[in-house]
Parts: structure tokens; C-alpha cells; sequence
């Protein structure tokens, strides 16, 4: 499984190259500044095809910093995850 960044998941941050389905999961390394999910957003797209986005949300609680792990699984044995740093001011 290759890691990449992009605002889509399912579109490049992680890449199974066998082609397996992957399970998302995101962590927040101090939950009393942010609280993080995986959350999706459907919309119709300019020729009326139903898309859905998957993102990560994330709702500030107070200031500092807190480090945002996100995890791909592939059931079979693949895992990668991905980290960044969020700060609240």
C-alpha cells in the first residue's frame, strides 16, 4: 500500500495495489484540543451522478496543538497511516 496526501481518501491518500476496499481511521493525539472523525459528504455532480466524499473532520475544543493520525486498513494484512500536525489559535 502506497501513503500520498490529497483532501480524498478514497482518491489518493492511500493506494491498495491490489485493489482492496480500505477501512479508514483517524485519531487525535490530545482529544481535549480536537476531536476527529471520518465523516462523508454526498453531493450530485454537474451531470447529476450521486458522489460521496469521505474527509476528515475536525472540531477545535480549546487551544494547543494535537497530532492527527489516519489509518488505512485493507482487512488483509495492509496498514499505513498518515500523520500531521493540527494547532487551534
Amino acid at each position: 500500500m502506497r501513503v500520498g496526501v490529497d483532501q480524498r481518501p478514497e482518491q489518493s491518500w492511500f493506494i491498495d495495489d491490489d485493489g482492496d476496499s480500505l477501512t479508514y481511521t483517524v485519531t487525535s493525539s490530545n482529544s481535549d484540543v480536537v476531536d476527529v472523525m471520518i465523516g462523508h459528504e454526498s453531493y450530485t455532480d454537474i451531470s447529476g451522478q450521486l458522489l460521496t466524499d469521505t474527509r476528515i473532520l475536525v472540531t477545535a475544543k480549546t487551544l494547543g496543538t494535537s497530532v492527527i493520525t489516519l489509518t488505512a486498513d485493507d482487512g488483509k494484512g495492509g496498514i499505513k497511516s498518515v500523520t500531521f500536525d493540527v494547532q487551534t489559535v
